[in-house]
């Protein structure tokens, strides 16, 4: 006789289909580590008769977590606990802005087997063309397609990861690059800013609200530029859940900022690594102004970070400038990261594995605004970090002292597009600590934070 399970059955507290609602609740428990390697589930027709839903509602649920790699089924013995937690490195790493971990052992040995049939010696010897072989633009075509976004394959440029993306169209603008003037939110992207001081581009900050860049202010500081060059000015912005603050634009900022663009001839970078859903918030910049816009977009963010897959979509007269800038910078994408993530596509895991990072980002952000309360800028309910406002002092000292504790946190300095301005604050990264450890760490900086004053002294972020 087999031994019953040990998990007492319940639907996670949502409005979604009861296939969904199990799925979260088991993973919950799964993930967090009430139910162990090797732990027998109940059965199928047991838990639905417990919960009060279809047998088939079960099947589903179990397929779902199976393809995840959180359970495995063995044939006439039952359903068993497959995830093995990662192990214990010491710190807690809110510094490291990644996905939470979805992607099981079980999951990418099976896709890798399925990829070993399709690919060849003459396949890794080949380079391919300048923006990646068709076949793999389709994929990463299809890829941004799940979030809501058409994006014709052809004009797409392939490269390793979106890092690598910012870094090639920064190198590709010119003719003179030092007097290529970007502009950018006050608190962005620590790369973003790393790489435009690197190839000589003056940086100028953008005031931020709610919903991110605000574009009058971005027409003040684009009209009393004092340098004309003759190459436009550009606007890196990041329009859904920004980083660091996880602001997200409504449709009518973006158009606004679209007009402000035209109206300075300005370029625009969109980075929009962090677009999780298929519901997407409003229309894409490039959408509205293909023309002038560069679309950025990559796997790893919504995927897992080791997947660095990403993709350009400039201008169409940018084309062949960009394409030798990210050839200039390392050899093209691994066709053995292109055709892992074409499976992944194919079996259904990736949009399995976006939907768990929604919610597990829902699950993560409630906890943070449960832990540091009013100290919390933004935190999206479905993305995965957040940001604590305050002066950069402040700042500078909640994370050497968390640091002390254990707990890595992002210097401020890092964010500033104006490392000497006051205004400054704390990027708290999500994803990357086991839930035990997220808890921990975060009411370790809370109670930093709180012990060095509010951290609403320095004003709201709004401009």
């Amino acid at each position: 006789m087999r031994a019953r399970s040990t998990w007492t059955p319940r639907l996670a507290d949502s409005q979604a289909p009861p296939a969904d609602r199990l799925v979260t609740a088991l993973a919950t428990d799964i993930l967090d580590g009430r139910l162990h390697p090797g732990e027998r589930l109940p059965a199928h027709r047991v838990l639905a008769l417990e919960l009060g839903i279809a047998i088939g509602t079960v099947s589903k649920a179990y397929a779902i977590l199976e393809r995840r790699g959180l359970v495995r089924g063995s044939h006439g013995q039952g359903m068993f606990v497959a995830y093995l937690p990662p192990p214990d490195l010491g710190q807690i790493d809110l510094a490291s802005n990644m996905p939470p971990p979805m992607l099981a052992d079980s999951v990418v040995a099976d896709a890798i087997v399925a990829v070993s049939s399709r690919i060849g010696a003459a396949d890794l010897a080949n380079l391919g063309p300048p923006g990646g072989r068709l076949e793999h633009r389709r994929t990463m075509a299809a890829w941004v397609a799940a979030t809501g976004l058409e994006l014709d394959p052809e004009q797409l440029i392939l490269c390793n990861g979106a890092q690598q993306a910012i870094a090639a169209i920064l190198l590709s603008l010119g003719p003179d690059s030092s007097l290529v003037s970007i502009y950018t939110e006050e608190f962005t992207f620590p790369g973003a800013l790393s790489y435009a001081r690197q190839a000589g581009h003056p940086v100028h900050p953008v005031a931020i609200d709610e919903q991110g860049m605000i574009p009058a202010h971005l027409d003040r500081v684009l009209a009393g530029r004092s340098a004309r060059t003759g190459f436009p000015p550009v606007v890196y912005v990041t329009p859904t859940l920004h980083n660091p603050t996880a602001a997200t634009m409504r449709g009518g900022r973006r158009r606004e900022l679209v007009r402000v663009a035209r109206r300075h001839d300005a370029l625009i970078i969109e980075d929009d690594v962090y677009a999780l859903s298929e519901d997407r918030p409003a229309a894409a910049l490039v959408e509205l102004a293909p023309e002038r816009t560069y679309y950025i977009s990559s796997a790893s963010k919504a995927l897992s970070p080791g997947i660095r897959i990403g993709l350009i979509r400039p201008p169409i007269d940018r084309r062949s400038a960009t394409a030798a800038a990210v050839r200039a910078l390392s050899l093209p994408v691994s066709p053995l990261l292109c055709e892992l993530l074409r499976e992944l596509l194919d079996i259904g895991v990736a949009a399995d594995i976006r939907q768990a990072i929604r919610t597990e980002g829902n699950r993560r952000t409630d906890l943070a605004r449960r832990i540091l309360g009013s100290t919390v800028l933004k935190a999206a309910s479905n993305g995965y970090h957040a940001f604590a406002p305050m002066d950069r002092a402040r700042a500078g000292a909640v994370v050497r002292n968390a640091e002390g504790a254990g707990v890595l946190l992002t210097s401020p300095e890092a964010l500033m597009a104006d490392p000497s301005g006051r205004r400054s604050g704390i990027r708290i990264c999500l994803g990357a600590p086991t839930f035990a450890d997220l808890t921990r760490g975060l009411g370790i900086v809370g109670e930093l934070i709180r012990g060095s004053g509010s951290a609403s002294e320095s004003g709201p972020v709004d401009g």
